[in-house]
């Protein structure tokens, strides 16, 4: 049916060698895990054990400030993959710009601070018992923190879970890879990507990428059009994407807001909305989001986790942290937002509880920055700072600000950006 019409592969892996239930479930003596006779990773804790589960911008930020304000805590990070991949900035990998090293670091500085890795998958928590379960053994506790980022709500796409392997989603690490190559196998036509209902990593993202895509079809000219498909009424940064979309892709873009994607026919290439059936060569759908799993398996939350801000401890167990994406407080799911919280309130709260003293705040409040390419060169940002609504218990958004007049200076600004923020996680 015709659519409508509107205009490192070395890493180390180092770490072998060197509260009840709940009421949402969890692991506890009631109810033993099957894990619970898997052998110990570690040796006993050199002092208080700081477990960090997920390798990402909140968890290693959390990993590498602890390590700056006491060396001496025994700090794990559980990683599942052996490199870091960074999810913003990776629009530009996408549309050929930069190649995979260039979002991709090793975990070896980290260790060489005194951090074991654990490379291996977390699988459950017992809270009473203070244990993480992973693949490979059994991990001890005294603070939790669980960093763990999202994973996908398939079926709330109908149709999507049995051919999810030909349409990678790309807003999890390495995914990009089967998406690029899909993008670079495209010979034309109509190139459907579907913007899923929030909350969802990087609100922007799927805007800057219909852009990036569009960027490459023009560069390449290749005869197809990216059909963004989207349940909001206008994106973030409206002003900023619709002006690029109209004076730099009109022949390449094609918008439709106000449009809720409700499940996609693979076989017969045909993806349904709220508008009507879309036909596509191609389709990126992004679907729904909810935490990672192991927030479940730890009984602390379902979707989302609600925590206790400004620290970010869980409201069922206050030894057990839940940092980024995971977390229900509001604001926008970014990796600068993890960064800041990572750095500035977890570490900070644990190192102090540690040390037997309050925590004080270092700043009052978290910043949150975007970035989003809108071609190979120029870029438009978005800014706020965010501060606790004490009668919500929320982030509060106290002033933003944006640039939405695209420019080579702000792309420029991006990659300082991002080297600035690497740098502090992985550097050396």
């Amino acid at each position: 049916m015709k659519k409508p019409k509107v205009s490192r592969r070395s890493v180390l892996k180092a770490a072998a060698g060197v509260a009840g239930a709940g009421l949402l479930g969890g692991v506890g003596r009631a109810q033993q895990s099957q894990y619970h006779e898997s052998p110990f990773l570690l040796g006993p804790a050199r002092g208080n054990r700081v477990v960090i589960v997920g390798g990402g911008w909140g968890g290693v930020t959390t990993a590498r400030t602890l390590k700056k304000i006491n060396p001496k805590i025994d700090v794990v990070l559980i990683e599942a993959k052996e490199i870091f991949m960074s999810c913003p900035l990776s629009n530009l990998y996408l549309a050929g710009l930069k190649d995979l090293h260039f979002l991709t670091f090793d975990y070896a500085n980290l260790v060489k601070e005194g951090v074991h890795f654990v490379n291996e998958r977390a699988l459950e928590v017992d809270r009473d018992r203070k244990r993480v379960y992973t693949t490979g053994g059994t991990v001890a506790y005294d603070y939790l923190v669980l960093s763990p980022g999202i994973e996908y709500v398939y079926d709330e796409v109908p149709g999507f879970e049995p051919f999810r392997a030909h349409m990678p989603v790309g807003f999890r690490p390495f995914e990009h890879v089967a998406l690029r190559r899909n993008i670079e196998q495209f010979k034309g036509g109509d190139f459907i990507l579907s913007v899923p209902k929030g909350p969802y990593r990087c609100p922007p993202g799927p805007y800057e990428r219909a852009a990036m895509i569009a960027w490459y079809f023009k560069e390449h000219k290749i005869p197809g059009k990216v059909i963004l498909l989207a349940p909001s009424s206008k994106p973030p940064k409206a002003k900023g994407f619709l002006a690029a979309y109209d004076d730099l892709y009109a022949d390449y873009i094609e918008y439709y807001p106000n449009t809720e994607t409700l499940g996609v026919d693979y076989e017969k290439k045909i993806v349904q909305t709220s508008l009507g059936e879309f036909d596509f060569d191609y389709a990126n759908i992004i679907p729904p989001m909810r935490a990672g799993e192991i927030v479940r398996k730890a009984g602390v939350g379902d979707r989302w986790v609600d925590v206790e801000l400004p620290w970010h401890q869980t409201k069922v167990d206050p030894d057990v942290y839940v940092l980024g994406d995971a977390d229900s407080a509001g604001g926008p799911k970014s990796g600068k937002l993890a960064f800041e919280e990572g750095r500035y309130r977890v570490a900070v709260h644990i190192a102090a509880r540690i040390a037997g003293q309050e925590a004080e705040l270092r700043t009052p409040d978290v910043r949150n920055i975007c970035y989003s390419f809108v071609d190979d060169e120029e870029a438009i940002w978005i800014a706020a700072r965010y501060n606790l609504d004490e009668a919500n218990k929320r982030r509060k958004a106290l002033e933003s600000k944006l640039d939405v007049q695209r420019s080579v200076k702000n792309g420029e600004r991006a990659y300082d950006w991002a080297a600035e923020h690497w740098g502090y996680m992985f550097g050396g």
